[in-house]
């Protein structure tokens, strides 16, 4: 079987719809948005509860003398033809599930109407997908915490189940083995790479037992001894 980030690798640009999932901050997002652009971009938000669909959607922004549309994320790359990026995406509300229910449509009949006064004779406008658009999603969760009509529009869900091997090449050598296997511990061992990160940088400045204590806390002294043994952390 080949890795999840070849897989990753293989599937984004290719395949319309794309969910990544798995523990936080082992690349997720990096990939979602540098991997197979099309020469139309990408835009990204990230969800959480109190996001609206108007965010993706898009709304009236105050000029000098009126009010003027400006699309959301979501409509902008789909008239572009480009790569939207939706991070955290179980934490999509209501109106926000419901509004990427419609983006994520087959785009052979795929349309939105805008609520905003630029269609004909000052209706909705309608816009439909142009070609090229696709969609990437990342969360923390596994699909299943998708409600079923939202996981069932991600045809390939794939479970990022290491390190992205650039967020591993950024920390010391003697770190990038022991932060590459807690970053994706199934048990209170997780530790992610932004806490690796710091804990790099610190001990440049103080020593080591100042930086995990400041990073781990009481979990500190433990990290220390894993880190200079090949035994696991209890």
């Amino acid at each position: 079987m080949i890795t999840c980030w070849d897989l990753a690798n293989k599937m984004i640009g290719d395949s319309r719809r794309v969910l990544l999932y798995g523990p936080p901050g082992t690349g997720k997002t990096f990939a979602a948005t540098t991997y197979n652009l099309n020469d139309n971009g990408v835009d990204a938000t990230t969800l959480t509860e109190d996001s609206s669909a108007a965010e993706l959607r898009g709304f009236y922004l105050p000029s000098k003398e009126e009010f003027k549309w400006q699309y959301g994320t979501g409509i902008n790359a789909w008239l572009k033809g480009g790569r939207l990026v939706v991070n955290e995406i179980d934490h999509a509300g209501g109106d926000v599930s419901t509004f990427l229910h419609a983006l994520l449509d087959d785009p052979e009949y795929a349309f939105i109407t805008l609520p905003n006064e630029e269609g004909i004779d000052g209706a909705g406008e309608v816009v439909k997908p142009a070609d090229g658009f696709h969609v990437v999603a990342t969360m923390n969760g596994t699909p299943d915490m998708l409600n079923p009509a939202l996981a069932d529009r991600f045809p390939v869900k794939i479970n990022i189940d290491s390190v992205h091997p650039k967020a591993l090449e950024v920390l010391s050598k003697d770190l990038r083995q022991l932060a590459g296997e807690l970053a994706v511990a199934k048990d209170e061992r997780r530790t992610s790479i932004r806490s690796w990160l710091e804990f790099d940088k610190l001990r440049e400045k103080h020593n080591a037992q100042v930086a995990a204590q400041a990073v781990w806390g009481s979990n500190g002294e433990d990290m220390l001894i894993a880190l200079n043994s090949d035994t696991d952390i209890e």
